[in-house]
């Protein structure tokens, strides 16, 4: 599959089951929700099986906290805590400016991503197969014992992909230096 730069239709498809983020929200409200794509287990393998091939290619920024095995928003939070009390112990002000960055995992560009991995030179067959494979997405959604008809997934990362913090890091990365 890498060296043709393919995967079968069956990774193409998910299923999208929306789960409540809070049992304490309004669950009539749709923002109360995430949606996770459910994939066969196979193409979970298959991406687990591509994160060690080319982790040289997926890592990111060490300022940025998000989507790292032991880092989370607690040491995120820790750092800007102890900058802001470094620097106005001097007697500094401290201006700070923050991101909301709600629902961007389902805004992410597919060829925003497949770009840079091509400026990181990541080899042109990894991002090729990315292309074969986020080309040809497809979900339907799940909700109340009924499936909905299939569409077109134009833009995103899956929420429950293997790969998906990592390329959705990748595409936010050049953030930490505008």
């Amino acid at each position: 599959m890498i060296h043709h730069c393919f995967v079968p239709n069956d990774f193409c498809n998910g299923i999208i089951l929306p789960v409540l983020k809070s049992k304490h929200g309004d669950a009539t409200k749709v923002d109360m929700y995430r949606g996770i794509t459910l994939s066969p287990v196979i193409s979970k393998v298959f991406e687990s099986v591509l994160l060690h091939l080319y982790d040289e290619f997926l890592s990111n920024d060490s300022l940025q906290y998000g989507f790292k095995k032991n880092s989370s928003c607690n040491h995120a939070l820790f750092t800007v805590s102890e900058s802001v009390r470094y620097f106005t112990k001097k007697g500094s002000r401290v201006y700070c400016a923050f991101l909301d960055a709600t629902k961007a995992f389902d805004k992410v560009l597919h060829n925003g991503i497949y770009k840079k991995l091509l400026d990181r030179g990541a080899l042109v067959t990894f991002v090729h197969l990315l292309k074969n494979w986020y080309g040809n997405l497809c979900c339907r959604v799940h909700w109340n014992d009924v499936l909905e008809e299939p569409f077109v997934v134009k833009c995103g990362v899956r929420q429950g992909g293997v790969l998906s913090p990592y390329l959705f890091a990748i595409y936010i990365d050049d953030l930490m230096f505008s």
